[in-house]
């Protein structure tokens, strides 16, 4: 009735909670205590802002060896204008941007921070950056590409090594790039590999060449800032944010060799490679015995090459180590797939108690459904699509579950909806209708 999803996992991990900020009219420098230290941002509220008007967040990512305050000063009048907040977070270390330092998990706690104190759009919570900080915000739309509704930068680029993550971003965040034709530090030939590279991949991205312009950002900073902003400002998430959660690994715990092996796994597991796949998540985890990401990773690939002994083991491997809703789901969908449901419904309530998900209460609905609790089964599809109200597969769910009871035109309207939202179910699914509805006739 369904296509089991297996998850893999580019990275582990992390919440961070902070406090609130004070409302101000004028730029503000804040701080907010992040994991035991004091981390310092900007703050500027436009007059204009409304309390009963939402108004879209720009999360500002400065230059290297400058701060918050850099860009915030230079984008403060067009915030008026447009009743945008502004937010200028600094860096750990002033010369540059690093994961997991300053993002996701920092950049993330201080947007959920401002949220509970002023009026912001969820889904119009945009980056941008520059040079150092281009690069960190181009990292950040990948990393957390169902949080940002579109990124603008001014000069940077993605090196190769981020390939793997655009291969994993689950929405493809709108990119706005621009550079001078003359920067020396990025040149047009690397910041238009970048665009290619995004846009092999189905990133929607524009770039802007500016003719004559070198690196220097902040004396065409107004002609920048709008042209981005006219850009961003087009640009809506179409659900709530979905905020992806991630644990980074210390380098005195795992080596560089092994997460350089794990990687490579990730990327030829993307490209189907299985077999190499599963070597490199090998090599990564004999470098690194308690390395639980290669662990789930390669289940997925046994997954794929029908070792499902190995696959089990893998995955409770990697809970032993570091339980996370990822494996316990994996493993789940294999019990579910031999017909082990109460292993399976076991496994999916773990994963929901770690991380409540569409994933999670679809999975747990599907098994209440196969044992006929129907009444759990239609409570769990309820609560996916409370958590993302365009999942089609649930609806479909929905619909058979309501077919039984004869409700017909209340089945028909789900079926209708999720053909609507993803008319390639149709397929998968007209034969599993159609069998219902004869079945009921039957009965």
């Amino acid at each position: 009735m369904r296509i089991i999803r297996f998850k893999l996992l580019l990275l582990v991990l992390i919440t961070l909670i902070g406090p609130v900020m004070a409302f101000s009219q004028k730029i503000a420098k804040e701080s907010i205590a992040s994991e035991g230290k004091k981390r310092s941002y900007y703050l500027y509220v436009p007059a204009s802002v409304k309390p009963l008007a939402p108004a879209p967040l720009l999360v500002l990512l400065h230059g290297s060896s400058r701060n918050g305050l850099s860009l915030v000063e230079k984008w403060k009048d067009l915030a008026e204008k447009e009743g945008i907040i502004l937010l200028g977070p600094d860096s750990a270390d002033s010369s540059r941007w690093s994961v997991p330092n300053d993002g996701p998990g920092f950049v993330h706690e201080l947007v959920e921070a401002l949220k509970t104190k002023h009026p912001i759009n969820g889904r119009k919570v945009y980056l941008f950056g520059h040079s150092g900080g281009a690069i960190f915000a181009l990292l950040m739309s990948l990393y957390e590409s169902e949080y940002f509704a579109a990124t603008a930068v001014h000069a940077g680029v993605l090196y190769s090594e981020s390939a793997a993550l655009m291969d994993v971003a689950k929405r493809k965040t709108p990119i706005h790039l621009q550079v001078g034709s003359l920067d020396p530090l990025f040149p047009l030939k690397a910041v238009r590999a970048t665009r290619d590279a995004l846009t092999a991949r189905g990133f929607p991205v524009q770039l802007r060449e500016i003719p004559g312009h070198d690196h220097w950002y902040y004396d065409l900073a107004p002609k920048i800032n709008l042209e981005a902003w006219q850009f961003l400002k087009t640009h809506e998430l179409s659900t709530e944010p979905i905020f992806e959660e991630y644990r980074f690994r210390s380098e005195g715990r795992t080596s560089r060799e092994a997460t350089e092996q794990y990687a490579q796994g990730t990327q030829l597991h993307r490209t189907g490679d299985v077999t190499e796949a599963i070597a490199a998540y090998t090599r990564a985890i004999e470098l690194d015995r308690k390395f639980a990401d290669a662990y789930n990773n390669r289940g997925v690939a046994y997954i794929a090459q029908k070792d499902y002994p190995a696959a089990v083991a893998d995955f409770t491997r990697s809970l032993e180590i570091a339980p996370s809703d990822a494996a316990y789901n994996n493993r789940g969908n294999i019990y579910f797939s031999m017909n082990r449901i109460d292993e399976a419904i076991a496994d999916f309530t773990a994963a929901l108690k770690l991380k409540p998900s569409v994933e999670g209460y679809t999975n747990r609905g599907t098994a209440y459904q196969q044992t006929n609790q129907d009444t759990l089964a239609l409570a769990d599809y309820e609560r996916a699509l409370q958590l993302n109200p365009k999942f089609a597969r649930v609806y479909v769910l929905r619909g058979l579950l309501i077919l039984k009871t004869g409700q017909d035109a209340a089945a028909q309207k789900d079926f209708d909806r999720a053909f609507e939202l993803d008319p390639g179910l149709r397929a998968e699914f007209d034969p599993i209708i159609s069998q219902t509805r004869a079945n009921r006739r039957m009965d």
